[in-house]
């Protein structure tokens, strides 16, 4: 449930660039979407590979220096993920919420 919540969630605030995350689903959720959308794949496709969520935001963020978003929503996603202070929080939720964004491919168009 908190999967699915999470994700309805980023894909309604990427329609504001008001909005900000609100804990590490959403950021999980948010790196793994802006990896898919910019073609920059991690090599293992999982999120076991970083031991704590600053470093899955991290990584996230370096692969992403240089990349154009390509509309608004995509734009706002970036403002917040770079906005974001990581909490401590690192279960099997967070690394769902990552694979679920890798697995993605703009969410908001049907």
């Amino acid at each position: 449930m908190v999967p699915v919540l999470a994700r309805m969630a980023v894909i309604i605030k990427a329609d504001h660039d008001t909005n900000v995350i609100t804990g590490n689903y959403e950021m999980a959720y948010i790196c793994g979407l802006l990896r898919k959308l910019s073609g920059t794949l991690p090599q293992d496709g999982t999120a076991e590979a970083y031991e704590t969520p600053e470093a899955m935001q991290e990584e996230a963020l370096r692969a992403l220096d240089g990349y154009r978003a390509q509309d608004a929503r995509e734009e706002n996603l970036l403002r917040m993920l770079r906005a974001y202070k990581p909490e401590s929080i690192y279960d099997d939720q967070v690394r769902e919420l990552y694979r679920m964004g890798l697995e993605e491919s703009r969410p908001w168009q049907k």
